[in-house]
């Protein structure tokens, strides 16, 4: 936790000189917890009072995650190797709990306002798609 509010710290001071222009809601929530090698997140919030909660564990894993609106909370676990995910929360009041175990499985999920799902991927190779509008 101590190294998110260093990054926020840094981002506020960057954004009082001047040095960066962006459009940064700090009342957002961004957890990242990994125990993995070579693997990534790359996470966007736009908006007020979204939440994304990573925990990768193993290998190879990468995600994507992005969310507009408010509200909006991701739950994502990878466990194993070499799994992929890319999240798309717009709007209000979605959530998406999701879960990959085993080997490099995909998932893509979009959410388009006060939708909730919960995915729990297992096995090898396996691919998702979802969309709710």
């Amino acid at each position: 936790m101590h190294s998110i509010n260093k990054k926020l710290a840094l981002v506020s001071l960057l954004l009082i000189c001047g040095c960066v222009h962006a459009d940064i809601s700090l009342q957002m929530t961004s957890l990242l917890e990994r125990r993995a090698l070579a693997s990534g997140v790359d996470i966007t919030q736009l908006g007020d009072l979204n939440v994304a909660d990573v925990t990768q564990s193993g290998q190879a894993h990468y995600a994507v995650l992005l969310q507009q609106g408010v509200l909006n909370q991701i739950l994502l676990q990878q466990t194993g190797y070499g799994h992929q995910a890319e999240l798309v929360q717009t709007g209000n009041n979605n959530i998406a709990n999701i879960s990959q175990t085993g080997e490099s499985n995909l998932i893509r999920v979009e959410q388009w306002g006060n939708r909730q799902l919960s995915i729990e991927q297992s096995g090898v190779g396996e691919r998702i798609s979802i969309v709710q509008y």
